[in-house]
């Protein structure tokens, strides 16, 4: 993400490292120096990682995942070099996609709390997630993914970005729609009675 920012063979290296991309870069390390450390201490079976990933719902999950991520980085490309749609770079926008992914970076914090009480046990079968964020929303952590995606294309001002919402909400929705009955085979008649209870993704919504 840096790399594309940053303004190669121009006088001015870090004129797009702004107050927006700054903090957004800085929002996005920290939890991933985190994590990488907390799993350095926590070793985790390779089941249960394709438990936790979804890839067990959803075999080729990660790889369509790692597909758009890596086309992401178009959305700091333009917004370094391309500028495809300057009328969106509006600083009242983007303070809102800002403020928006803090929210969602503690959103997703919390939900990761309770994701590995899930996965505390040696055994690759979860728990049954009901408290926290979960009380409400069956997929808080995709909830927060869908959200982030929208609060990144607010914040970059991009075109690109707008345009990348479309297959990430898809390929989410597909995954619930997999993990769902994956957990059902997994959980019964006490998933459905959780299903009942909760919301996909937003409560009153969906």
């Amino acid at each position: 993400m840096l790399a594309c920012l940053i303004q190669w063979g121009k006088p001015s290296l870090w004129t797009r490292i702004d107050f927006f991309s700054g903090a957004y870069l800085l929002m996005r390390i920290l939890p991933f120096l985190r994590s990488m450390l907390s799993r350095a201490k926590v070793p985790v079976s390779s089941q249960q990682q394709r438990e936790r990933w979804g890839s067990t719902a959803a075999p080729g999950w990660v790889n369509w995942a790692l597909a758009l991520t890596i086309a992401d980085l178009a959305v700091f490309l333009d917004y370094g070099h391309w500028h495809l749609a300057p009328s969106l770079e509006r600083p009242s926008a983007q303070a809102f996609g800002l403020l928006l992914s803090l929210a969602i970076v503690v959103w997703l914090r919390w939900t990761e709390r309770y994701l590995g009480k899930a996965f505390a046990d040696k055994d690759p079968r979860p728990i049954l997630m009901r408290s926290g964020p979960f009380r409400r929303v069956r997929h808080p952590y995709y909830a927060g993914a869908m959200m982030q995606k929208i609060a990144v294309a607010l914040l970059f001002a991009s075109a690109v970005g707008w345009l990348l919402v479309v297959p990430w909400w898809v390929l989410i929705l597909r995954q619930i729609r997999l993990e769902e009955a994956h957990l059902h085979k997994l959980f019964g008649h006490e998933y459905e009675a959780y299903a009942r209870q909760t919301a996909r993704l937003a409560p009153g919504i969906y």
